[in-house]
Order: C-alpha cells, then structure tokens, then sequence
C-alpha cells in the first residue's frame, strides 16, 4: 500500500511557501479515526465543487487535482449569473399589417440608467470533513495557525489532503492525519523550500519537540530537524540515517548538527550529530566516532588519513578505565592517564600480539613517530620501534627516557647514541649502563648492563677528577671521536691499531699531556697502552677514548678517562664486559656521547 501512496503523494505536487522562523507546533494526531461532523467556514472555494452538509471520511475519488498557486483575489461569478449589457432589446411582432420599420438607434440621454445587473452569488462555504476536520479543529480551527481552508479535500491512492492558508493536512489510514506549516514552526517552510512532496512525501508525524530542538517525518524516509542554528535533514534510507535510527534516532545520538556529507574518500558519507558523528563507507558500514577518540582521529586527518573509516563502534572497560576503537588501519587508545593516541602499522601490530593496554607495556603516551627508515612509539612503561634493518623491536622504559623529557641535566648535543653510565651516590663505583639509542627523535634503550668507574666513584659536577692515581671519574657529558685497540673491531669511529711504542701522556705540563703519542720509554705517570692492551687482564684490547679534559687540555685536571674492557673498579676511566665494549665500538659514530655521574647528579 505504501508505494501507490506515495506515488500519489507525487501527483498531488504542492507548491513551496515562504521560510518563516516562528515557532508553532501542531498538536498529536490520530492515524484512524470516523468521519467527523462537517466543519463550515465561509471562505471562497478555489478548486473542486462546493459541498453542502455533512461529508464523509475523505475516500478516494476519480482523478488527481493538483494544488493551485492560492488566488489574491476573490473568483469572479460566473457569466451566466449575470446579464450582459450589450444584448439587443427583446420586441414583440405588431398587431398591424403594416411593414417592419427598423427604428433608427436611439442614443439613450445622459440621465438614462444603465441597465441593472444581478448581485454576484454568496461564497459557499469549503467543508472539512473527517480525520482532516478533526486535526484542523484540534489546532484552533480557522482561528489557529492553518488559518481557513482554500481547497476542499482531494483523495487519491489512499492520500487525503487539504490545502489551508498556512499549510496543508495530509492523511492515511496508516499514520492519521498531519500538518505541514507553511509560514508556522521550523520543519513545514524548509518541507516547502526544500521540494515539498516529490522530495520528501506527505508527513506521517507532526512537529515535535525534541532534545535540543524539534522533529518531522515523512513518508519518503526523510527527516527533517531543527536546532537554533538551523533546519537539517536525515536521509533515514541512507546508510547514516538507517544507523542513526536504529540507535534510537534522536533519542539515541541527538538532532543533526549539520548536514549530511557524501562523496567523501572511498564513497562515504558522514553526518554529525548533538552526541557523535556517524561515518558510513561501502566497505565498512556505518559506525559511531565520539568523544576524545574522535578528537584524536580528526587530528590525525580522520577518514583521509593512514586509520581511515571506522570499523567498529568504541569499546570501554578496558584497564585502568580505558576505551579503544579500532580504525581500518590501526587502533586508537584511551585512558585517563595517558589521553587517546593511536597505534598503527607494524608497530600497532606488534602491541596488539602483546596484549595492548593489558600488556606490560601499558596505553600509548604520544602518536607515533617516524623519520627516514624508522619509527618508534612511547607506551607507559616502553616503546616499540622499528628500522628497515632491523625490524620491530621492544625496548624497556628507562632512564633513556629523561633524555626525552628534559629530565636529563646534561645535553646530548643530538648524537644518535648516548651512554648513560651512573652510581647511585658518591664513593660509589659499581655502575650502571645504559645505551640509549636514537630513534625517529627519541631515545630508547638498546641494552642495559652493569660495570665500574674509579674506584673513589664520581667527583662532583664541575670539579676535575684529577690524576689518575686518586681514582676518580670524572661528572658530565662527553664526546667520543676514536678508539683503539689490538684490531678495529668494525667501528666507524677513527681506530688506532696499538703497537709496542702506543703511550698516552700523563705527566702535567709536557705537550704530550693526555695525549696519543708513541715512544720507546715508560716516564712517569705516562701510560704504556700496549702492557694495558697484552697483559692477561687485556684492559685496553678493545677501547674509546672519552674526551674528558680535551681537546681544551688544563694541566693536572685528568687524562685517560677511557671505556674499556676488564670489568673491574678503575682509576677513574669506564669498564664493562667485553661484549659491551665490542658492541657499543660496533654501533659508535663521531659525535655519539657518553654522560658519566651519580643519579641525582644527572637527572632531575
């Protein structure tokens, strides 16, 4: 039944009317209900024959009127109602035998009287019979916002209406009896602007209140609502508008709060609505994006960027009171603590296999971060990274961190590899050691191992460690440009190969002090790299040169202060296990730095 109903909600075509603002809502409405008693008003009937009495409920009828323009001016009488004044006078044959004289034309005198005409005949008045009767009586009749009937009622296919002067009424046995106001309320005269019935079909509910604003249906699927900043319409046969009704329509995500807009990347279309936006895509559906993860996603360029549409709706409950959502190409993440971030790529695909939020890495703290061949991803306690060499990789949170985070009292001067050696007090000098690694811009640990500094433990920030003899190391942020040893273990920093005559200068105020030079003696405080380097305990098989005290040399404020192997307390210099010397050689670049102190000397 619906489709020759609307197929004649088609035919009947009513004309557009003003947008006029004022608010008027029209009052509930039955769908069924007995003819009612004929209403009479005396108004000018426009289109179709007068009706006299008592009408029935309205019933189809032969044919289809459409709606007329509404006449200005009252319809003339009809010419048989009146007598014309140019008919010649009716004469009478003469007794007589006499021939026919036609009389010449008389011209009346001015004070003749023209001849009297009949009054035109008193408008009949238009009925409103029916269901259509009984909504118009419910809203005041000829005295409420419809104003008085200009039509009589028309049927066809099941479809009664009535034109009035602000609006008409359409009715079915299936949704009753409905207004649409022309010049009245919000819906009505943007139904009129927008293409009345051919665009959106008869009304099957009034205007209503609703959240925020107000709302009519129509039978085509379409909906119209109004809010203060405008009049926005629901396609309810669209993906967008299905969803949004079976999610309880305005009751469910609001009243619109924007047009719909389709012919976005991929075929989809999106609307926002007073409590989230839905997004629609053929490949995807339709799903819900709200909140601080829709404010995530937008800023990282929503549907046209690397997540892409929605391809299921929020999930909350998770740990510590988190949400997730998850996108076509990754995931966004959201706790109290850590705000919402998105985890994409093989990165995201790694956290994932982990257990995201529920692993031990905790919820994303920032976006993720790429450069050239890689990228990395902060979590509560870790990252993930990725190189094109080396491929995904998680790293534990550690002090690596503080260099991120401006926690760190000493610059890194940008070198892509910092290690990070403290005690955790002063006299101290078993150590801990952290290679901090630099990736896409942020540090992260490569390894983390134990080791040595002098065995006086660490001088104060600003204090030379002094000669080598006291056992001191020496506070702050070194460079490192070379190394040296038996054999270059396939560093790039510049190595020198020791031999028998390999010396380094310890003797204050000689041009050789903490200096590389070569002799066949062994004076002083001047150290004899190659014993170091040959002797069982091989110290210096494998070394760098921290530069402490140079290239800007003050006499007596220290020398040698070395990385090197043999993993015992030093006089002054840096020992690990010789796995470590080999790999940081292995992975150092000119330019990479060492930060040597006690905790609290150089983090905040």
């Amino acid at each position: 039944m619906k489709k020759p109903i609307l197929a004649a909600a088609l035919l009947l075509g009513l004309a557009a009317g003003p947008f006029v603002s004022t608010p008027a809502l029209a009052v509930g409405s039955t769908s069924a209900m007995p003819a009612a008693q004929t209403t009479e008003v005396q108004a000018t009937e426009v289109t179709g024959p007068a009706t006299d009495g008592a009408s029935p409920a309205p019933t189809d009828t032969a044919g289809t009127i459409p709606e007329a323009p509404l006449p200005s001016e009252p319809v003339s009488p009809s010419p048989s109602d009146t007598t014309s004044a140019t008919s010649p006078p009716e004469t009478t044959p003469s007794d007589t035998t006499s021939p026919a004289v036609t009389p010449p034309p008389s011209t009346p005198s001015p004070s003749t009287p023209p001849p009297a005409t009949a009054p035109p005949a008193a408008p009949k008045p238009i009925a409103v019979p029916g269901p259509i009767g009984a909504k118009w009586q419910a809203m005041k009749g000829a005295a409420g916002v419809l104003g008085a009937p200009r039509t009589s009622q028309f049927c066809s296919g099941g479809l009664c209406h009535q034109i009035f002067r602000g609006g008409n009424i359409y009715w079915t046995a299936k949704t009753g009896a409905h207004p649409v106001l022309r010049n009245s309320g919000h819906t009505g005269p943007a139904w009129y602007a927008g293409g009345t019935l051919p665009t959106f079909g008869y009304p099957t509910t009034d205007e209503v209140a609703a959240p925020g604003g107000t709302i009519q249906r129509f039978a085509t699927g379409r909906i119209l609502a109004w809010i203060p900043k405008g009049v926005y319409q629901v396609r309810g046969t669209g993906g967008v508008g299905r969803y949004w009704i079976a999610l309880g329509a305005e009751r469910g995500l609001g009243l619109p709060i924007n047009r719909e807009f389709c012919g976005l990347k991929g075929g989809g279309c999106a609307q926002a609505f007073a409590k989230g936006n839905i997004y629609w895509s053929p490949a995807t559906g339709a799903r819900i994006v709200t909140g601080v993860i829709n404010q995530r996603w937008r800023a990282d360029a929503g549907h046209n960027g690397a997540l892409g549409y929605p391809v299921a709706n929020q999930v909350c409950g998770q740990p510590a009171g988190g949400c997730l959502q998850r996108f076509q190409g990754g995931t966004i993440y959201w706790s109290p603590a850590t705000g919402a971030w998105a985890s994409r790529g093989v990165i995201g695909t790694k956290y994932a296999s982990m257990g995201a939020s529920r692993s031990s890495l905790g919820y994303p703290t920032a976006r993720l971060r790429c450069a050239g061949s890689q990228c990395v991803q902060s979590f509560q306690r870790g990252y993930i990274g990725w190189t094109s060499t080396t491929g995904v990789r998680v790293y534990a949170m550690t002090e690596c961190s503080k260099l991120n985070n401006g926690r760190s009292k000493y610059p890194t001067h940008g070198a892509n590899r910092v290690l990070l050696t403290f005690t955790q007090g002063y006299g101290q000098s078993r150590a801990t050691n952290i290679y901090c690694v630099r990736m896409a811009g942020l540090y992260v640990a490569d390894w983390k191992t134990d080791g040595y500094v002098g065995a006086s433990g660490f001088k104060p920030p600003g204090v030379p460690s002094g000669p080598t003899r006291y056992l001191y190391s020496p506070t702050g942020s070194f460079s490192v440009t070379e190394a040296f040893g038996l054999g270059n273990p396939g560093t790039k920093l510049p190595y020198r190969t020791l031999n028998p005559r390999s010396r380094w200068g310890g003797n204050p105020w000689t041009a050789t002090y903490n200096k590389y030079f070569e002799s066949s003696s062994w004076v002083g405080w001047d150290e004899n790299m190659w014993y170091f380097a040959t002797r069982a305990t091989h110290d210096y098989r494998q070394g760098v040169v921290i530069n402490y005290n140079r290239p800007n040399i003050v006499q007596d404020a220290g020398f040698a202060i070395f990385l090197h192997m043999n993993k015992v307390p030093t006089a002054g210099c840096i020992s690990l296990d010789d796995w470590a010397v080999v790999d940081y050689m292995r992975k150092a670049t000119p330019g990479d730095r060492i930060i040597m102190g006690t905790y609290s000397a150089l983090f905040r």
